[in-house]
C-alpha cells in the first residue's frame, strides 16, 4: 500500500531541468572557470571605480561628512548583502533559495531608500537645487556604475538555474544597481530625498528588471548546455 504521506516528486520538466544542470555542472570549478571568474568580478569593479574617478572621484562635494560617511557605509553594506543573498550559491549547487532571491530584488532598494531617508532625518543635510540635468546625470552614471557587476554577475551565474532563472537576475540587477547607486553617492552633491530616490534608487529598480529579463537567456540552465554545445569540437 503506497504510503500517503510520502514527499511528491518533481514534475519531470522540472526533474529532467535540474539533472540537466547537473550534468552540465562540473563537481569542483575547474581553476580556469575560477580564475575567469574572478577575472570578470574584479573587471566588473574595476569599470565602476574608473566611471567613478573619471567623474572626480569619492567626496562629499558639500554634504556633511556624516550624512556623507553614514550614506556610503549603510549602501555598501546592502549592496554586499545583495551580491552574497542574492548572487552567490551559497551551499546549492542550484543557488540560494528562490523566495530568498525574490526577496533581495524587492527589498534593496527599499533598503537603499530608507537608510537614505534616515540619513536625511538624523543628519539634515544643506538641500540644493535640483533640476533635470542633475537627475538625468546621476541616473545614466548610476545605470554606468552597475554595468560592470551586472555583466560580472550575469558571467559567474550563467547557465546555472534551472528553477527560477528570474529570480536570479532580478536579484543580480539589484545588487549590481545597489553597487551603482553606492557609486554614485559617492559623487553626487545633492541630498534632496527625491532626488536620491528618483536618480539614485529608482534606476536600481530599473535594474531589477532588466536582470530578470535577461535572466532567461543568460542564467537559465538551457543557455549554458547551448553555450557548452557551441564550445564541444564537432565530432569526426
Amino acid at each position: 500500500m503506497p504510503n500517503s504521506l510520502s514527499t511528491p516528486s518533481p514534475p519531470p520538466e522540472l526533474r529532467a531541468r535540474v539533472l540537466g544542470a547537473v550534468g552540465a555542472e562540473p563537481v569542483a570549478p575547474r581553476p580556469a572557470y575560477r580564475l575567469r571568474r574572478a577575472l570578470a568580478l574584479a573587471g566588473g569593479v574595476a569599470l565602476s571605480a574608473g566611471i567613478l574617478l573619471f567623474t572626480g572621484g569619492p567626496g562629499g562635494y558639500g554634504r556633511p561628512s556624516s550624512y556623507y560617511v553614514t550614506l556610503a557605509a549603510a549602501w555598501l553594506a546592502i549592496g554586499v548583502s545583495a551580491a552574497w543573498l542574492g548572487v552567490a550559491r551559497g551551499r546549492s549547487m542550484l543557488g540560494r533559495p528562490a523566495s530568498q532571491r525574490l526577496l533581495v530584488a524587492v527589498l534593496t532598494p527599499i533598503a537603499l531608500a530608507v537608510s537614505a531617508l534616515i540619513a536625511g532625518v538624523v543628519v539634515h543635510p544643506l538641500l540644493r537645487p535640483t533640476g533635470l540635468l542633475e537627475h538625468t546625470r546621476c541616473i545614466s552614471f548610476t545605470v554606468l556604475m552597475a554595468f560592470g557587476p551586472l555583466v560580472a554577475f550575469t558571467f559567474a551565474r550563467r547557465g546555472s538555474d534551472p528553477v527560477a532563472p528570474r529570480f536570479t537576475g532580478a536579484a543580480i540587477g539589484a545588487a549590481a544597481g545597489a553597487l551603482g547607486a553606492l557609486g554614485i553617492e559617492l559623487r553626487c552633491s545633492h541630498a534632496g530625498m527625491f532626488h536620491v530616490l528618483l536618480a539614485h534608487v529608482l534606476p536600481v529598480v530599473a535594474l531589477a528588471f532588466v536582470g530578470a529579463f535577461l535572466a532567461g537567456r543568460f542564467i537559465d540552465v538551457q543557455a549554458g548546455q547551448a553555450g557548452q554545445a557551441r564550445q564541444r569540437p564537432p565530432r569526426s
